[in-house]
């Protein structure tokens, strides 16, 4: 029998280095990195605030939360207290020190994070047995109205929502979804305008107004794919993220499919030769009200980290992160400052801002070689 030779190709630059420099021309200077733990670690889930308070969630439920002061991630308290799964944790837009968090132990808890940090506030109805897993939620531009989604519980999947100073639920949706709920965000204006996505493949849109949750289901936008991640470009238009890494924008004013991107075109636009590595992070919006796609590719030490901008329907190479040193799995963008956050599979966050030296004059610090052998390589299964 002949041997069986594997002949596939390797992931590779599409592109000689210099022209590789040329066409990604924006410089995002890595300011300072910190390892969450010194064992290996998996961020899943990161946010922040426009005072640069940093909170990373890790796979065992524990939340880290930092803050920049001279160039340095400096550690303010670790906090702990669900019992299973945490799926998602979201600061307060009008409080700094106030961070959300769910989990798949039903439920939804707000953290002080002064002095070392406590849970000052507990979400649930206890007058339900019903434990609904709670996989993602957000929080209203002014601060008032909590939103999160459920898994599959007895057929249905739940939208609920809270009043912020109130601990039993105001209500909630239930027949919009038909599977887990993966994402829901609150526009970054309008109080009352949600968008929600699942793994049945829908992407909602309401008006949390509406009386009822059929008046308040605007569209239902058939993504055809699992929704992986949901964001706001602008006033109007949503990027969607599914789970085979293809990225589609859609108007939320009219429900129309505006923008689609698959894996391979990714790829082609990042450089690479292998759409099947390329994976994708999330978008965000840039100083200069460009919206910027990170994305990267598994291959090798899984350190190719790249962007692309979102102009006239194509994608155009953007920035290079040449210093970083993980398979990145979340990002959090400080529009203000130009800051980006990236967080993932080896437990280290790094802040790059397009200034070589921060603000009081620091430069950045240069996180230890060792770190690199934490690198955690998993790749997905399709």
């Amino acid at each position: 029998m002949a041997e069986i030779v594997d002949t596939e190709e390797m992931d590779r630059d599409t592109v000689d280095p210099k022209i590789l420099n040329q066409q990604f021309s924006q410089n995002y200077n890595l300011l300072t990195e910190t390892a969450v733990s010194l064992k290996k670690s998996y961020i899943n889930k990161i946010h922040g605030t426009k005072s640069l308070r940093i909170a990373a969630s890790q796979v065992d439920g524990t939340i880290e939360v930092y803050e920049l002061q001279r160039a340095a991630l400096n550690r303010i308290c670790r906090l702990s207290g669900h019992r299973k799964a945490l799926t998602e944790i979201v600061f307060s837009p009008r409080e700094d020190n106030l961070l959300y968090s769910c989990g798949e132990d039903g439920l939804l808890k707000l953290w002080d994070t002064r002095s070392s940090g406590s849970c000052v506030q507990e979400y649930k109805n206890e007058e339900e047995q019903l434990v609904r897993p709670y996989s993602c939620m957000d929080v209203s531009c002014n601060g008032r109205v909590l939103c999160a989604g459920t898994q599959l519980v007895e057929h249905d999947a739940y939208l609920v929502f809270w009043d912020n100073r109130m601990t039993k639920p105001l209500g909630g949706y239930w027949n919009s979804h038909t599977d887990e709920i993966t994402q829901v965000k609150f526009h970054k204006e309008k109080v009352e305008i949600l968008i929600s996505g699942a793994l049945d493949g829908l992407l909602n849109i309401y008006n949390i107004l509406e009386k009822t949750e059929d008046d308040a289901l605007v569209f239902s936008l058939n993504v055809e794919n699992s929704v992986e991640r949901l964001s706001w470009m602008d006033e109007r238009q949503v990027a969607c993220i599914t789970q085979s890494n293809e990225l589609q924008v859609w108007n939320s004013d009219t429900g129309d499919l505006v923008k689609n991107y698959n894996r391979d075109k990714v790829a082609r636009a990042i450089k690479r030769s292998r759409g099947d590595d390329c994976y994708l992070v999330d978008t965000f919006t840039s100083i200069d009200e460009t919206t910027v796609l990170l994305a990267g590719s598994y291959s090798g030490n899984g350190d190719i980290l790249r962007s692309v901008t979102i102009t006239d329907k194509k994608l155009k190479p953007h920035c290079n992160f040449t210093r970083n040193i993980q398979v990145v799995r979340c990002c959090w963008y400080e529009k203000e400052r130009d800051i980006l956050v990236t967080a993932g599979e080896s437990g280290i966050i790094s802040l790059w801002s397009r200034s070589a030296v921060a603000e009081n004059g620091v430069t950045s610090k240069k996180l230890s070689k060792s770190l690199n052998k934490l690198h955690v390589h998993r790749h997905k299964p399709y």
